[in-house]
Formats: C-alpha cells, structure tokens, sequence
C-alpha cells in the first residue's frame, strides 16, 4: 500500500545544511516537549502520573503507524485497545485512558491523506476519549476515585489553614477563612462527581494534541511530509456534535440522578467545543474586515479575562447558532480587497 508517508522524490538540489538544521530543529523541540512532560510526571501522585508520558507516546505512535500503512494498522489498533480493556484491566482506571487515546491517534492517522481534516473535525477525533469521560462514572472503583480526589483536596484546605496560624493570623481571620473551606468543601462535595470526567477529558484530550506535536517532530525527523494543520478560523463541529449535545442536555432534563455525571460530561465537553466554534466564528469575521491577527487575540483575552462567565456562554449560544446560520458563508472573504479600511 502507498502511504503519503512516502514522499515522491522531486528534481531539485540535493539536502544541505538547511534540511539538518531543520531535523535538528525538530529534536530539540521533541526533547523538550519530552522533558517538560516528565517533570509533569514527577509532581502528578502515581499511578496517574503515568499517563504524562504513556498518552502522548501511543498518540504519536499510533498516528504514524496508521498514516504510513492505512486500514490494516487501523483495526490492529481497534483490536488491541479492546483486549487491553476487556483483559482485567476495570479495576484500574487510569489505564483506561491509554487504549482511548490510541483510538483517537489512529484516527487522526487514518484521516492524515491528502490536505487533512478540518479543526472541528480533528476535535471530534477524541470521541473515543469523550465516550471513556462518559462512562467513567458506571465504571468500578469510580467512587474510590472521587473520594481519593476529595481526600486531597481537603488535605489542601488543611494546609492552607495551618499556613494561616503559623504566619499568626488572628482569631477573626482565621474563622472567616474556616467558614469559607466549609462552604467550598461542602460545594466541592456535591460537584465533584460531576466535574471529574470532564476535567480528565481535558487533561487527556491536551497530551492528545502533545502526541500529535511528536508525532510531528518525528516525521520530520523521517523526512516524511509534514502532518496537516488546521486554522482556527476553520473549526466547525460535524452534526453528530450536536446530537451529543442533546443527549447530555436531556438526560439533565430527565432528572435522573445516576444519569446526571454523564449528562453533564456530554453537555460541558460539548458546550466548550461550541465555545471554540464561536471564538472561531468571532476571528473569522475580524478578518474578512482586515482586523490583525494579534489584534483579535488581545481583544478575545481581554474579554475573557473581564467577563469570563459571560464570554463563555456568548461563545457557546453563537457557536450553536453556527450550526444552522454557518456565519462565514453568509459573509466570504474577499482575497483582492488590499485596502478593507476604505470599505
């Protein structure tokens, strides 16, 4: 089979300096990106820990085997992903998210032929990951993990208090600041079964994209075609989105209590997703209008960090507005106008 893994040689001047500056180049970011996810590593309790180099290493790896020999290296790694989580590996958590995030690498892999996919749609190759994040809560040993989380959470507040006598805090301080750990402590309780799926889906859905950054280092160290990029004015959410987002909002609707953890997964990881597509919508616009680039990027974070709640949720509605008004057709951009202020 012929991959795009295998570059055609094209008439031209031979490798310089340039092309081993350029692998060397790639190395070092490698490394460093390497480095930085082993100190992770040490400051992240075990055995979760191991997870800071482990996705990130079958990510790339699964990425540039599917890329380089297609739907055979596909389903070899469907294969193994579903022995690795049917052979006795339910009492452990944490190693759930490996053969997942395989999935999703191969994914990306199989999808990497030609310009490659769209922002959006290379979002939703984490579905596999998504759909670990909404099981998670009906899988064994999820309450133990709830509560190991909560047990350090408060070993926290403890320290924080301890802290506060021994600078010599007085009474008063130090009883409002109780009041306080009590009140979060009792909110935190009711939360966190709720908000820990989605809060892993984010920290593995970002060693996902770290994969694909080694993985891109890599093949530029194998001389093949660099992985395809995607814009951020592009990213649009495919329709099955929407359907997901439904269902999470619906089982909230229905009011059943077992069924709230993966409502709320589906309906936030979702409803950030939409977030981005608004934000993407925002910036498209911008600079069909000739607003810079850096322009843009400051008057998103200034928003954000003002109004956070309602940035949030402004971007979410305009995202799912999107779906059906597909704002950036309804205004195209035009390529030849060199002057836009002038409009």
């Amino acid at each position: 089979m012929t991959s795009i893994a295998e570059p055609r040689r094209e008439p031209g001047p031979a490798i310089g300096s340039g092309d081993r500056v350029g692998r060397r180049v790639s190395w070092t970011r490698a490394l460093l990106l390497v480095a930085v996810l082993g100190v992770l590593t040490l400051q992240t309790p075990a055995p979760w820990a191991w997870l800071w180099l482990a996705v990130p290493a079958v990510v790339a790896l699964a990425l540039l085997v599917c890329w380089r020999f297609g739907v055979a290296a596909v389903a070899a790694i469907v294969l193994a992903a579903t022995a690795a989580i049917v052979v006795g590996w339910a009492h452990r958590l944490w190693l759930w998210w490996i053969p997942a995030a395989a999935l999703a690498g191969a994914w990306m892999g199989a999808r990497e032929e030609g310009p490659g996919p769209r922002s959006g749609s290379r979002a939703w190759m984490l579905a596999p990951v998504l759909a670990l994040a909404a099981v998670l809560p009906w899988l064994g040993h999820y309450r133990d993990l709830v509560a190991a989380v909560e047990r350090e959470l408060a070993a926290g507040d403890s320290q924080l208090l301890d802290l506060l006598r021994q600078i010599g805090a007085d009474h008063e301080r130090l009883a409002a600041m109780q009041k306080t750990v009590n009140e979060n402590a009792a909110l935190r309780h009711a939360a966190l079964p709720h908000a820990i799926p989605t809060l892993l889906f984010l920290w593995v859905g970002a060693l996902v994209v770290a994969g694909r950054s080694l993985a891109a280092r890599s093949a530029a160290v194998l001389r093949w075609p660099r992985l395809s990029r995607a814009s951020l004015r592009d990213w649009r959410l495919p329709d099955a989105a929407l359907w997901t987002f439904l269902a999470g909002l619906a089982l909230l609707v229905a009011l059943w209590p077992a069924w709230a953890p993966t409502g709320w997964t589906l309906l936030l990881i979702v409803g950030l997703g939409y977030c981005v597509q608004g934000v993407a919508v925002v910036e498209s616009l911008l600079l069909a209008r000739g607003v810079p680039p850096p322009v843009i990027i400051l008057t998103l974070l200034f928003v954000f960090m003002i109004a956070m709640p309602m940035f949030v949720l402004t971007t979410a509605a305009l995202g799912l507005s999107d779906v059906w008004l597909d704002y950036r057709r309804l205004d195209p951009v035009v390529h030849g106008d060199q002057n836009p202020g002038d409009r």
